[in-house]
């Protein structure tokens, strides 16, 4: 009788704090709602939609001027999750440089399907666009277990310009801590079960918030950064993923002296520098852009300089971006024809 008495109780304890837990869950999962559309959402981009994990997604089956979105999420047309053994599968992995523009063609993951097909290789290929606009590493990070689903043979990582344009050097906060969620971001009290979390907090037990600093350019390492995308290096590698990380093209000159007058009027600045003051905005790019070679270097992948690809055209790059670092159509093809040389020179396709 005893015994029945407490596998009763024991049962009706674990009932209560499942029960407990779940409730929770939807509670936080409505107010993380309710966090997008007063912070993230302002309706100009339809096809973006609340995600609990990484922020948001796209909508699966939108398709609306010129922006179509498959069954799963992807910019692009429908494809079978069902990896087809005899094709290789490339993903890449970005924010809107990557998503691209209106137009099926525009986006340079597109563009580099067509650079892939009419060359000489000896097996088929089969690119996928997992660029979501607004998204930085962090958010990256989040989605990245869902992409790996997608079983992709090589990974092109080519982010940075969110986190650069979002993380001021004289206001940084230590977000380097493990995080089941962006919108708990930088909290570091998380164990994935809400009863404890909650307890944690009654108590006063949950970590202090994130320190913040203030850094001159010429001391200033985006760790945040670093910190995300080391993560997402090792995670894709662990699953058996080739990694390319890519240099960020951009409009910015890389010759010395003064912009060309159209490049001038197309350059957009972060808030936190004063409109005009291009050489910090250099400054800050060349900082990051040293990160992602150190990246390439520490964690021994591949790296494609894609700026580099624009050098013989710098004094006209106004052709090739629509503002600092959104590339046009033209832009796009230019992109899309160093990636399909690098990975052939790399011996990621052949």
């Amino acid at each position: 009788m005893k015994q029945h008495t407490w596998i009763a109780a024991a049962g009706a304890t674990f009932s209560a704090l499942t029960g407990a837990e779940w409730y929770l869950r939807q509670h936080d999962h409505a107010d993380n709602r309710d966090r997008w559309f007063h912070e993230g959402y302002d309706g100009a981009h339809p096809y973006n939609v609340f995600h609990n994990r990484s922020g948001w997604e796209l909508m699966p089956g939108y398709n609306v001027a010129g922006i179509r979105i498959n069954q799963y999420g992807f910019r692009g047309a429908d494809f079978s999750k069902r990896k087809d053994p005899n094709v290789a599968r490339i993903m890449c992995l970005g924010d809107s440089c990557t998503f691209g523009v209106a137009g099926d063609e525009s986006p340079y993951p597109y563009q580099l399907q067509q650079c892939l097909e009419p060359m000489d290789l000896e097996g088929s290929y089969q690119t996928i666009n997992a660029g979501v606009e607004g998204h930085g590493s962090i958010n990256a990070l989040l989605r990245l277990p869902r992409l790996l689903k997608f079983h992709p043979d090589v990974l092109i990582i080519n982010h940075g310009w969110n986190d650069m344009w979002m993380g001021n050097p004289k206001h940084y906060p230590d977000m380097r801590r493990k995080t089941q969620s962006y919108w708990h971001y930088g909290n570091g009290s998380q164990t994935g079960l809400m009863l404890i979390d909650a307890a944690k907090e009654g108590l006063g037990l949950s970590a202090p918030p994130p320190p913040i600093s203030s850094f001159d350019l010429e001391s200033f390492i985006p760790t945040n950064f670093e910190f995300n995308m080391e993560r997402i290096i090792r995670l894709a590698k662990k699953a058996g993923v080739q990694v390319v990380l890519t240099t960020l093209p951009t409009l910015i000159s890389q010759q010395a002296g003064p912009p060309t007058l159209p490049c001038l009027e197309k350059l957009h600045y972060p808030g936190f520098f004063p409109e005009g003051d291009l050489d910090r905005v250099k400054q800050l790019y060349e900082i990051y852009d040293t990160s992602i070679r150190q990246l390439a270097m520490r964690e021994d992948v591949e790296l494609i300089d894609l700026n580099a690809a624009f050098r013989d055209r710098d004094t006209k790059r106004d052709l090739y971006f629509s503002d600092t670092w959104h590339p046009t159509l033209e832009g796009n093809q230019v992109i899309a024809r160093a990636l399909a040389d690098g990975l052939y020179e790399r011996e990621l396709i052949g």
